[in-house]
């Protein structure tokens, strides 16, 4: 792997959760991973607000756009006044490389180029995509995205409203009037560390961080020695502990931060697949149902997780109130609950509800044969959870 591939893992890592997010669970994503890696995206073209390319599939070409919202001019300087405080990522701006940091919107004040999942659309010239649904032509283009992001940034820069060019010249024009001048690159492409202490002696004096418990999640580090974690690493690992710390003293820690919940936190991060086998080994646990508690960590954290692999078993009275307060809601329309061990199932629309070991209710639709793959909207309240469970499953393909 080369420098500026790693460099820009995070980048793509980030892409890649987000658009597996904004799939929302679609075969789409396996079918459209294959299209990729058998070469059926053509060029990809980016504008302010779009990535499109053209994909070849079955003898047919159809035309797969994804959809992103532009960052604002207000985004945009906030982003560049964050990133004119990194000595780092002035001087890789300025080398012609794109900082990693420009995917962690922990380091941005809350934003990053890669955009969250909700805000992420399809389209595509295909009967689904006209219905603007993610399809197999633009999942191939979203896996396609996520290989380019490791070499060049400059497609998710241009569908965001930025160029290159244009942002190291913006982050340039924040940097004060001291600034030692150009930074030299080396013909490998790194920059010599004089440079970068000259321009860091004339960056003015930042006070120092804030370590108060609610806000530790916000620090920017830089990244620490090899083989040290890199920065985005530890600033995972210091909100996870900030998290289970304000659970403790809030007395609110009944979802399960066991060996298996931390394994699959690991595995939702955005390079955590990489890990899979490992997990798979040390877990005795099916690598499908592996993919599956990532999907239930991301909606739902620990208990989510928990929920996806079994039910927390449940008393008869339980199973038989919240069946009866699902029956009441108005979201049931004609299908009939059951009782299905520790979950409640409506089989004929192809969604459940599971207990969480947190007392919150855990929405599931139906997937391939009898798997159930977990979808967002846990809630206390049994009718909510099935409502959420509707929602996921009217824009889920239906598998046989």
């Amino acid at each position: 792997m080369t420098g500026t591939t790693r460099a820009l893992a995070p980048l793509a890592g980030a892409w890649k959760q987000s658009f597996h997010l904004a799939t929302g669970g679609s075969g789409s994503y396996g079918k459209g991973l294959n299209l990729a890696r058998n070469r059926a995206v053509a060029q990809i073209h980016t504008q302010p607000g779009r990535i499109n390319a053209s994909v070849a599939a079955k003898k047919a070409t159809h035309q797969a756009v994804i959809h992103l919202p532009e960052l604002t001019t207000a985004q945009w300087d906030k982003l560049a006044a964050r990133l004119a405080d990194d000595p780092q990522a002035v001087a890789d701006l300025v080398a012609n490389r794109i900082p990693a940091t420009i995917a962690d919107s922990g380091h941005a004040g809350g934003i990053s180029i890669v955009p969250p999942a909700d805000s992420i659309t399809f389209s595509c010239s295909c009967p689904t995509g006209r219905a603007h649904r993610v399809c197999d032509h633009s999942a191939a283009l979203g896996h396609a995205v996520a290989e380019r992001l490791t070499t060049t940034p400059s497609a998710l820069l241009g569908a965001r409203g930025m160029t290159a060019r244009a942002l190291a010249a913006h982050v340039r024009a924040l940097v004060d009037g001291a600034d030692p001048g150009p930074l030299p690159a080396d013909t490998n492409g790194t920059v010599r560390a004089a440079q970068l202490y000259s321009l860091a002696a004339h960056r003015p004096t930042q006070a120092p961080p804030d370590l108060a418990l609610d806000t530790v999640s916000t620090l920017a580090y830089t990244d620490a020695p090899l083989p040290g974690p890199r920065a985005q690493e530890l600033a995972r690992m210091t909100a996870d502990a900030a998290a289970r710390a304000r659970a403790l003293l809030a007395g609110t820690t009944t979802a399960p931060h066991d060996e298996l919940a931390d394994i699959i936190r690991i595995l939702a991060s955005p390079d955590g697949t990489d890990h899979l086998a490992a997990a798979q080994h040390a877990t005795e646990v099916p690598e499908p149902t592996l993919r599956a508690m990532m999907i239930g960590y991301r909606h739902g954290g620990p208990a989510g997780a928990h929920a996806t692999l079994a039910a927390t078993p449940a008393t008869t009275d339980v199973l038989e109130r919240a069946r009866a307060i699902v029956h009441a809601s108005r979201a049931v329309g004609l299908g009939t609950v059951i009782t299905d061990g520790d979950a409640l199932t409506d089989t004929s629309a192809g969604v459940q509800i599971r207990p969480g070991p947190d007392g919150r209710w855990y929405p599931f639709t139906l997937w391939r044969g009898d798997e159930w793959r977990p979808a967002p909207g846990a809630c206390d309240d049994p009718a909510e959870a099935f409502r959420a469970a509707r929602r996921a499953r009217a824009v889920r393909p239906r598998r046989r």
